[in-house]
């Protein structure tokens, strides 16, 4: 198999395998997005399987198109989105739910610093807002 029909293959074995995990268990509702995803990925086949296209001009001409390289098009849009999949999928496992509390820590420092000593005015109420939010993320960590 060619390494371009990877990323389509891929596509379809996630949404088969959602669409196995749903069918009959959950309600027809949740079989749209893996059908969506299996439906994409078999464009995507067909599209990368599919032969160049032609075009005849007026003069009799045969004229193929052909796609360039795109790799470094193919790393700008791979890359950002490698990088959302992992971090939505750390925070559906729970592993980042610990740092993003103790990046909770840093907004007063952070805010000390930028507004200076006008920042203990802002100190108090943001101390008595935030304190029950934090409690109850710790909470939820706990029980989740």
């Amino acid at each position: 198999m060619e390494p371009k029909h990877l990323g389509a293959l891929a596509l379809i074995l996630f949404g088969g395998y959602f669409l196995a995990n749903n069918l009959g268990i959950l309600p027809s509702s949740n079989v749209f997005w893996p059908v969506v995803l299996i439906v994409l990925g078999l464009v995507a086949l067909y599209q990368n399987s599919s032969r160049p296209k032609k075009t005849v001009t007026d003069d009799g001409e045969v004229i193929f198109e052909i796609d360039g390289n795109s790799a470094p098009i193919k790393a700008l849009v791979a890359i950002p989105t490698i990088l959302v999949v992992v971090i939505v999928s750390l925070v559906i496992l729970g592993v980042l739910g610990p740092f993003f509390i103790l990046s909770l820590a840093f907004i007063p420092i952070v805010l000390f610093l930028k507004l200076g000593w006008a920042f203990f005015r802002l100190l108090v109420p943001i101390l008595f807002g935030a304190a029950p939010l934090l409690l109850l993320l710790g909470l939820l960590m706990l029980i989740f």
